[in-house]
């Protein structure tokens, strides 16, 4: 093993920041209770969940009544298909792209053997949907809901949100998006974008697991799918996670802070990366379109080498990376995403994603680099 582990994972889980992990601590001890408590106790708890309400809003750009929190971005898809499903007084027909999260499509999965017909788009050797034939299918058909994300999890790859916003808006159609690997990396102004349900994860932004949130621009959309209490405006009952929803609050307030310079790190480590590759490893090319992507991401195709066997040959020697999402990766199946986008299963095995993050370095770079020249000379021969 490596005597320092190099991160490079993080579109499957980031660190907490430490302020993060201090605000957190505070509402574990001395600053505990139960929100929906009437005394002073209580309604201490209860002011740390507005705080980090308005600061999760702030870095979306939207108001902070457009906020529920949930327990990660696999809920808050869940909530926004159920919420559309259970309003349909007709037959239930949702759009999707071949690429979206497997919440999504397992979601979907669910709902079709309950009766919704479900769409399914292509996407093209880029990542993209084509907005011709979302466009063509909601013009022909009566279309519920269209769920495309924002940002792919395994490329990084940004499709054209408000496009397809404003096609479904031009239909009356609902428009949700996932966005859990857009929090933190894309500069965001909800207000100002035709979107009418949006899901985040606090984990992908430093941020701790298990806590998310929706965004709803007209709560009128927006239905529970569990039952008890009041908590989260009747959303979401349950008692509420203070510790991750203050986290979160945190990870939101320094992500706003910084977003800019964030960016610009990220980018110039991950194009950093992806030259050196292009110099010293034969055959490298990456998945997707690399001109409209996030900061950090890069998914990297090694011509006739057996990426399985390059990912663990990193692994061994600390650096951390990964060959699909952490929700599919026990399947020895090759990536789902790239085979939409065209891709072979040859190639795909072939390909590992890498992630940045701002805890990153030039010299975790170089060392990388040194390591993949290394276990790709071997593997060739």
């Amino acid at each position: 093993m490596s005597e320092k582990e190099i991160y490079l994972d993080n579109n499957a889980t980031t660190k907490p920041y430490p302020e993060v992990v201090d605000a957190m601590m505070e509402v574990l001890g001395e600053g505990f209770g139960n929100p929906s408590s009437s005394h002073s106790t209580g309604l201490r708890a209860k002011g740390f969940v507005e705080k980090s309400r308005s600061q999760i809003a702030r870095l979306l750009g939207c108001s902070s009544d457009k906020i529920v929190f949930t327990s990660s971005g696999t809920e808050s898809n869940n909530m926004a298909f159920y919420s559309c499903f259970r309003d349909c007084k007709d037959k239930c027909r949702i759009v999707i792209s071949s690429v979206e999260h497997s919440s999504i499509i397992k979601m979907c999965s669910y709902l079709q053997i309950n009766g919704a017909d479900i769409i399914e788009l292509d996407a093209c050797e880029g990542g993209y949907v084509n907005l011709e034939e979302l466009e063509n299918v909601i013009k022909n058909k009566k279309v519920s809901l269209v769920s495309i994300q924002w940002v792919n999890n395994e490329t990084g790859v940004i499709q054209p949100v408000r496009e397809i916003g404003n096609i479904c808006r031009s239909y009356g159609v609902l428009y949700h998006t996932d966005a859990a690997q857009a929090v933190g990396k894309l500069e965001l102004a909800l207000d100002d974008e035709p979107i009418d349900f949006l899901s985040l994860t606090g984990h992908k932004f430093n941020a701790p697991q298990g806590i998310g949130a929706i965004y709803c621009a007209n709560k009128l959309n927006l239905n529970p799918f569990m039952f008890g209490g009041f908590q989260e405006d009747h959303f979401r009952p349950g008692t509420e996670n203070v510790p991750g929803i203050v986290g979160i609050g945190k990870a939101s307030e320094l992500k706003r802070k910084k977003l800019k310079d964030n960016i610009s790190f990220m980018t110039n480590l991950r194009d950093s990366f992806e030259q050196r590759l292009l110099e010293e490893i034969p055959c490298v090319s990456f998945n997707g379109d690399t001109e409209n992507r996030v900061c950090n991401t890069s998914n990297v195709q090694f011509k006739n080498i057996d990426g399985r066997k390059l990912r663990v040959r990193l692994d061994s020697v600390g650096v951390r990376c990964s060959q699909s999402s952490a929700c599919t990766s026990s399947s020895p199946d090759p990536s789902y995403v790239l085979l939409a986008m065209g891709v072979s299963a040859q190639d795909a095995y072939s390909s590992i994603r890498f992630s940045f993050c701002t805890s990153n370095t030039m010299e975790e770079v170089e060392q990388t680099i040194n390591h993949i020249k290394k276990f790709c000379s071997e593997l060739k021969n």
